[in-house]
């Protein structure tokens, strides 16, 4: 019985608190809204695309909602500048490829008066890809990236590596079709222990394939402030999860704030030298 009793008390007390719940409203701070800005311009043939947006409260289920009505200029050093045009909310479209040797600046003014612009982007030239290849991985598929048994293709290149410190790559990888998008397929480095190199076997990303993926690598050539922040951007997204992340922090771009220097703005606009290059997995 005294069992019994005791459940009986306890259900009591349940009902009680129960009944006295409240439901409790948290007004939170919201923050400042900030232009995003995320785009790049390449030798490769057009179009090339501008996402304006701004950033939202943090508990906002929706998209960020999109940047309209802006006028966007893209102008490079030989004194050329050309008007992008709005093809979807938020998305200003280049139709034209960029060229080698050009530095490229984008402004940014919103339908509110304030005026933006980017740090100036040196389109490099592209360092090819010599070959692409696949391989047989004798290791197989790995459970820890929870791959099937069908997926034993490791994609390949072979690159050379021009002489002269200060050179910065990243690597993009699409399998029929789709760009390889989460943030551990962010892949970027220097050239500080491969200068002058010649690059052989070279896996850009980590994963295996099936017989008959199309795997298309582009190899980009960036600028120093580009690594830096495609860096921290992994850092921030992909490597987290322990007690030892450093705590998250808006990643500062290239973007300038010409209206209000105090009110910064996030993202990146960056010119990149490209080169590709495709394979068919495990078919010759």
């Amino acid at each position: 019985m005294k069992s019994i009793r005791t459940t009986a008390v306890f259900a009591a007390a349940l009902l009680t608190f129960s009944a006295c719940e409240d439901k409790i409203e948290l007004d939170l701070p919201e923050g400042e809204t900030l232009l995003v800005v995320e785009g790049w311009i390449s030798n490769e043939p057009g179009p090339h695309h501008v996402k304006l947006s701004f950033t939202a409260p943090y508990f906002e289920a929706a998209d960020p909602p999109p940047a309209t009505g802006a006028d966007v200029t893209l102008s490079d050093s030989e004194g050329e500048v050309f008007l992008l045009e709005e093809t979807a909310p938020g998305v200003y479209t280049f139709p034209d490829s960029g060229r080698v040797g050009r530095s490229y600046i984008l402004d940014i003014s919103l339908p509110d008066g304030e005026q933006y612009t980017t740090a100036p982007e040196l389109l490099r030239a592209p360092v090819p890809i010599l070959d692409i290849y696949w391989e047989v991985d004798p290791d197989g598929p790995s459970e820890f990236l929870e791959q099937d048994e069908d997926q034993i293709y490791a994609v390949l290149i072979d690159t050379f590596e021009p002489p002269g410190r200060g050179d910065n790559y990243r690597w993009r990888v699409i399998v029929n079709g789709r760009f390889k998008n989460d943030p551990f397929d962010i892949a970027v480095t220097n050239d500080d222990f491969v200068d002058g190199s010649m690059i052989v076997g070279f896996s850009p990303i980590n994963e295996l394939f099936r017989e008959g993926d199309t795997v298309t690598v582009v190899q980009q050539r960036i600028s120093r402030h580009a690594l830096e922040f495609l860096q921290l951007v992994q850092q921030q997204t992909a490597f987290v999860g322990s007690p030892f992340d450093t705590p998250p922090a808006p990643i500062r771009g290239n973007v300038n704030n010409l209206s209000n220097p105090d009110k910064r703005a996030l993202g990146f606009f960056g010119a990149v030298g490209s080169d590709r290059a495709t394979v068919v997995a495990g078919i010759d």
